[in-house]
């Protein structure tokens, strides 16, 4: 348009709205290639069997995308959108549909697409000139399930023209599809206007559900005349096009955006903590708190945590330089397990690790019952279940005190030692708790009831001794940032060295699959605590190796369902498989880059 030319449109322009929220950004046009496509309308009678097999190999494969389409719908959206593409998979096999395009094929020797294309035409039109809008609406269902058999039967399909940025965009059409709405990523669409649509079509029910801002009843004339790249905004609860902005109003518009961002992360937030931790196919992966303190559990239990997978019992002790007493330790307990239970949105269920004392965290009180030791090497030294044999005293002090506050809190206990390398350590720790349950029950004329008690997954040895540990215990949690340093025999504490591996690495991660199977083999869950549990990269592969508990940091116990739920369950274990394969850590980056 040149200065002398006098633009039709002005800067805003009214139109419908469909979807509440602002867009401001760069316009990307979609647009439709299937009706540039050209085919062959008339056929000889030998083709037609061909035709009807083409026709059946386009909806079969139309039948897959669908399914397909429903699960990431149901994952992404909800299950009640998802159900749109059911509908549509029920069209595909109507069977006066069917019939009708076999009637044309035959009698009038067109080919597979005429015949197709020409009945979804008429079948949609006719839907469309129904009184009930609701009914109305529905022919853009007819014209989404026709386009995808028509864009099999022509290989061909919907196209965007090229764009010099990678998002976000803000996306113009003429119109767009329940299909194509639902591919959609909310992280780089920015809103929606088109030229056709209305708010009762499915399209804009499911651009509704993934909070993207949208608006119709652009003019078709318009349309013709924007470009790929020029700055539009919209304002979807109004029903407002802004063509051109001025600096206050461009302004304004940001700061809402800004405004709408910050809130749908709020909600996004708190949906995750409100629901358990499962994959896209419903696959419960349960995720726990790793906590050291009562604020931590009250934390935990506020942002969705399923339960405490790793109590860290350390917490009682610090730079005290006295050792609590039994009652010490009883009140503290029954504080962090309150704090807990008081919150819970899920299972009451603590598990706690014995002290795990020594190497890196050494603690004063200590000293005075097992002397000030400085040794050579302390990671390989006096720590965690070794610590509790020598003075089984502190071991029985410990049990007594967390058996009491659990039954006190009314929480479920279950209780696991550190550090294990023997099988003779393990069995000489379950005899001391059994002997205590029995001392307290005893003395309060009454069972105490029985806890579940696993051991951690920390050394080689424990790796190799799974299967026996296995038999012996009720569950495993594989510490993965110690088993990572004794595997690779570098001190993660040590600057020198700890930059030479990381999470990925095919000895950590075998290390974890053969513990894993393991466990399976005789029945047992096992949980994986550590950064690489709480990584959305990599916790969700754990869980393909098959863990089915991850124990991270409270802020992260919504990014790991949120992870989890991005894909099924068997996405994970072909993922996962994959990884085992890996022979160094550069093979396992590149092989998650092409995830």
């Amino acid at each position: 348009m040149t200065d002398d030319e006098i633009d039709p449109f002005p800067d805003i322009l009214h139109a419908l709205p469909i979807s509440p929220g602002i867009a401001l950004g760069p316009v990307l046009l979609l647009k439709s290639a299937s009706a540039a496509v050209e085919y062959a309308r008339k056929v000889e009678k030998e083709q037609i069997a061909h035709e009807r097999q083409r026709l059946q190999e386009a909806i079969e494969a139309a039948e897959g995308e669908i399914d397909a389409l429903h699960k990431q719908v149901a994952r992404n959206v909800g299950s009640a959108e998802a159900e749109i593409f059911s509908a549509q998979k029920l069209m595909l096999r109507d069977p006066e549909l069917l019939d009708e395009v076999e009637a044309l094929m035959t009698n009038q020797l067109v080919s597979a697409e005429t015949a197709w294309s020409e009945t979804i035409a008429k079948q949609s039109a006719e839907m469309a000139a129904l009184p009930d809008p609701l009914l109305a609406a529905r022919a853009a269902d007819v014209r989404d399930m026709g386009a995808r058999v028509l864009s099999h039967l022509q290989a061909q399909g919907a196209v965007m023209e090229e764009h010099p940025d990678r998002g976000p965009f803000l996306i113009v059409a003429y119109d767009l599809t329940p299909s194509q709405t639902a591919r959609l990523d909310p992280a780089t669409i920015l809103g929606i206007c088109t030229v056709e649509g209305g708010p009762t079509t499915h399209a804009a029910i499911i651009a509704r559900a993934l909070e993207i801002p949208a608006v119709a009843g652009l003019d078709a004339q318009l349309l013709a005349e924007l470009r790929s790249g020029q700055e539009l905004a919209i304002d979807g609860a109004q029903g407002l096009i802004y063509l051109k902005l001025d600096d206050a109003q461009r302004a304004t518009l940001s700061a809402a955006m800004d405004e709408q961002l910050r809130s749908k992360r709020m909600r996004d937030t708190a949906r995750w903590q409100t629901r358990p931790g499962e994959t896209a196919d419903g696959q419960s992966v349960f995720v726990y708190a790793n906590v050291g303190d009562s604020e931590g559990a009250r934390t935990a239990a506020e942002n969705g945590a399923q339960g405490i997978g790793l109590l860290r019992t350390e917490f009682l002790f610090g730079q005290r330089t006295t050792f609590p007493t039994e009652q010490e330790e009883f009140a503290g307990y029954l504080d962090l397990f309150q704090s807990f239970a008081r919150q819970a949105r899920f299972q009451k269920i603590i598990v706690a690790r014995t002290l795990d004392a020594g190497a890196d965290k050494p603690f004063p009180a200590l000293e005075p019952l097992i002397g000030n030791w400085h040794e050579a090497n302390p990671a390989l030294g006096l720590r965690g279940a070794r610590i509790h044999l020598l003075h089984e005293k502190l071991l029985r002090q410990q049990l007594r005190a967390l058996l009491r506050a659990a039954s006190a809190a009314q929480i479920e206990l279950h209780i696991m030692f550190p550090m294990i390398a023997t099988l003779t350590e393990t069995r000489r720790m379950k005899q001391v708790l059994a002997e205590v349950r029995q001392t307290l029950s005893e003395e309060e004329g009454s069972p105490v009831p029985e806890v579940r008690v696993g051991v951690m997954i920390e050394t080689p040895a424990a790796v190799w001794l799974a299967d026996a540990l296995a038999r012996e215990v009720d569950f495993f949690s594989i510490g993965a940032n110690d088993l990572s340093q004794y595997t690779l025999a570098a001190d993660r504490t040590n600057s020198r060295v700890m930059s030479l591996f990381g999470p990925l690495e095919p000895s950590l991660w075998r290390s974890i699959n053969h513990v894993i199977q393991a466990a399976r083999a005789h029945g047992r869950p096992v949980a994986v605590c550590g950064e690489i549990a709480a990584d959305g990269r990599y916790g969700p592969l754990l869980a393909g190796l098959g863990s089915t508990e991850l124990s991270v940091s409270p802020p992260a116990l919504t990014r790991i369902k949120e992870a989890l739920h991005q894909h099924e369950m068997a996405y994970w274990q072909a993922k996962a498989r994959e990884l085992l394969l890996a022979e160094t850590a550069a093979e396992m980056e590149e092989m998650l880059r092409q995830a």
